[in-house]
C-alpha cells in the first residue's frame, strides 16, 4: 500500500512540475502589451487646426432701468413700478423685439451713518435682430425717464450655427492637408486618424456702455453693432505609416 501510495505523490509531483515549466515558457515567449503600445505610440503625431471667420452682428440686448428715491421705501417702489410697467407695456407693442424682466432692487443710501432716504431700482432687457426698431424705442424709454444701462452686440444663435457648420468643414480640411505635409515631411507613405475633436468659441461681443448715451435722452441713439468672430478648432492625432 506504501509504495503505491509514494508512486501517486511522485506521478502528481511531476505533472506540477512540468504544468510550472510550461507556464514559464509560454511567459517568456508573448510579447508584453505595453512595449507593442510604446512602439506603436512613437509614430503618432498630435496638433490642432483652426478656422475663422468675421460675422456681422445680427443681435442686440439693451437693458435700461427705473430708479426712484424717497424717504419712504414704499414710494420709491411704487414709482420704479409705474414706470417700469409703461415701459414694459410700450416695448411689447413694438413687432419683432423681446421684453424681459430684470432685477429688482432696494436699498438705503446712507448721510452721517443715517439713513437718509431709500433708493429703488427695476432693470429691462429688450433684444431683437431689428436694430433699428430698437434704437428708436431706446431713445423713446429714455425720454420717459429711464436710464439706459448699456447695450451689447453679437451673433445670433441660429446665424452662429450654420457658420459654425461651414467652419467645421474648412477645418477638417485644413486638418487632412496638415496630416498629409507631416507625413510627407517625415518620409512616410501615409497615416491614419487615431483621435479628433472639435471645438468653437467666438470673441466677446462689442460692448457701448451708458455713458457715451446718456446725451441722448431726447433723440433714438444710433447704434452700431460692428462684427464678432467665430471660430472652430480642431485637435487630433495621427498616426504615420
Amino acid at each position: 500500500m506504501s509504495a503505491r501510495v509514494t508512486a501517486i505523490k511522485e506521478n502528481r509531483m511531476h505533472f506540477l512540475w512540468a504544468g510550472a515549466c510550461l507556464f514559464a515558457c509560454l511567459a517568456t515567449a508573448a510579447p508584453t502589451p505595453v512595449s507593442a503600445h510604446e512602439e506603436t505610440g512613437r509614430h503618432r503625431v498630435a496638433f490642432q487646426v483652426e478656422a475663422v471667420r468675421e460675422v456681422a452682428n445680427d443681435w442686440a440686448v439693451a437693458r435700461l432701468s427705473a430708479n426712484a428715491e424717497h424717504k419712504d421705501p414704499a414710494v420709491a417702489a411704487r414709482d420704479v413700478n409705474r414706470r417700469m410697467a409703461a415701459a414694459i407695456a410700450r416695448a411689447k407693442d413694438v413687432a419683432g423685439i423681446d421684453v424681459a424682466s430684470g432685477a429688482y432692487t432696494t436699498h438705503p443710501v446712507h448721510e452721517d451713518r443715517r439713513i437718509a432716504r431709500w433708493r429703488a431700482q427695476q432693470e429691462v432687457r429688450l433684444s431683437t435682430s431689428d436694430v433699428e426698431a430698437l434704437s428708436g424705442l431706446v431713445g423713446e424709454l429714455q425720454a420717459s425717464g429711464l436710464t439706459l444701462s448699456g447695450i451689447s452686440f453679437s451673433v445670433a444663435a441660429g446665424t452662429r450655427r450654420a457658420i459654425q457648420d461651414e467652419l467645421i468643414d474648412d477645418a477638417l480640411g485644413r486638418f487632412q492637408a496638415r496630416a498629409g505635409r507631416v507625413a510627407k515631411a517625415m518620409g512616410r507613405s501615409g497615416w491614419s486618424l487615431v483621435g479628433l475633436s472639435i471645438g468653437n468659441n467666438g470673441a466677446p461681443p462689442p460692448q457701448l456702455r451708458a455713458g457715451r448715451m446718456m446725451s441722448m435722452a431726447e433723440a433714438a441713439p444710433a447704434f452700431e453693432g460692428g462684427e464678432s468672430e467665430v471660430r472652430v478648432t480642431v485637435d487630433g492625432t495621427i498616426e504615420l505609416e
